[in-house]
């Protein structure tokens, strides 16, 4: 529902499931007397005894359960339930018969904090690995703080040094939109070379399909993983080989549409059969950034593997069998795909909107009149 920022609201801001915590928001001018109903407190001392962070711990009367209140401004406060969605719904249904009307994390946020505060907060509920989320939690004080500084600027004439500050963001968006997004990774190359069985080593359990039957992948199958800390996409692609079925063809043709779409090429090859030509041509065709010699184990003791030129490309040489070179291989992915880290204070866009109003803002800053500026604002606002 749509509520006025007077109504008396309440919402789960933390995500909705099984969780260890449940944060429900409670908003209004009947919130403080609302909760001191409902809330049974060992000393019985009501909330507006309560100064602002304060917490207090009590008993949930309708349900028996301990949680906390803390008291976070005049007409808002958040209760910390158990984290399962039966004891959340309990609480808000207390507050549904005293009232209140519930409405979405979203909703809540939109009506209680500026654009650049909620979308951050929304974005690190996305967050899928502990190194992500850490920069995104970072973020939710740094980027509504790097703007207000930007829209100081603007309102100073100091256009320039705002243009200044908005383009180092915009440097750092395709970083801070994968924070969230998955990047791409794409294994190719000749049948039967490994492409599967690597991914089942990178995953760390049995994902993909594997025979010693070449073309036995002829779809695309993916895998969501996280490698040295980012969340990733591997994508195991059909054999690329020269072929007259029309189902390989098929899955030959995909591969080759997924690795166009990637943010990783990896190429693989058996190092028992190096052939410089095929392997030029490929590592040509298939914009490729990495390059894995596979199935190392089955190299005779003395046997080095075959000096094969791939360019500048990094080169790791592997073996599923032995997990030899799978470590380094998740490094270099990780070196690959972000070689290099923003500063601590460094903040940048985190979504698509985000970004967009930024650019939109800075091309209102090109234009350099009073007008634009105006607009600019509005865009930060």
């Amino acid at each position: 529902m749509n509520a006025s920022p007077s109504s008396n609201v309440c919402s789960q801001i933390t995500p909705i499931g099984r969780g260890a915590v449940a944060v429900i928001a409670v908003h209004g001018k009947l919130a403080e007397t609302a909760i001191d109903e409902c809330l049974q407190t060992p000393n019985g001392n009501p909330l507006s005894s309560r100064k602002y962070q304060d917490v207090a711990y009590g008993i949930w009367k309708s349900t028996g359960e301990d949680l906390v209140v803390s008291k976070r401004g005049e007409k808002y406060f958040e209760i910390h339930c158990h984290g399962g969605t039966t004891a959340s719904q309990a609480v808000i249904g207390s507050l549904n018969a005293k009232g209140f009307a519930e409405i979405s994390a979203a909703e809540f946020s939109a009506q209680f904090q500026d654009f650049w505060s909620v979308s951050t907060q929304l974005a690190l509920t996305q967050a899928t690995t502990p190194k992500t989320a850490s920069l995104l939690l970072r973020l939710v004080t740094q980027l509504p703080n790097q703007i207000q500084q930007i829209r100081n600027l603007l309102t100073s004439n100091e256009w320039n040094v705002a243009a200044t500050h908005i383009q180092s963001m915009l440097k750092w968006s395709k970083f801070g939109r994968h924070l969230t997004t998955p990047r791409t990774i794409v294994l190719c190359g000749q049948p039967n070379v490994g492409k599967s069985s690597l991914v089942n080593a990178m995953s760390g359990f049995q994902r993909a399909i594997v025979h010693d039957i070449a073309g036995t992948t002829r779809d695309v199958v993916s895998q969501a993983l996280a490698l040295n800390g980012w969340p990733v996409t591997v994508k195991d692609t059909a054999g690329l080989r020269n072929s007259d079925n029309p189902i390989e063809i098929q899955g030959i043709a995909q591969a080759k549409a997924q690795i166009l779409n990637s943010d990783l090429t990896i190429c693989v090859f058996d190092a028992n059969e190096p052939r410089q030509s095929e392997i030029a041509e490929i590592v040509a065709e298939n914009k490729t950034d990495l390059v894995v010699f596979n199935k190392i184990d089955l190299l005779s003791p003395n046997q080095p593997v075959h000096p094969i030129s791939t360019g500048h490309l990094p080169t790791v040489q592997t073996s599923v069998k032995t997990k030899k070179g799978i470590r380094e291989l998740i490094e270099i992915i990780g070196t690959q795909l972000v070689p290099e880290l923003p500063g601590e204070t460094q903040a940048y866009p985190v979504t698509a909107e985000q970004h967009q109003r930024l650019e939109e803002t800075l091309d209102c800053l090109n234009q350099k009149s009073s007008h634009p500026i105006n607009q600019a604002l509005e865009r930060l606002s």
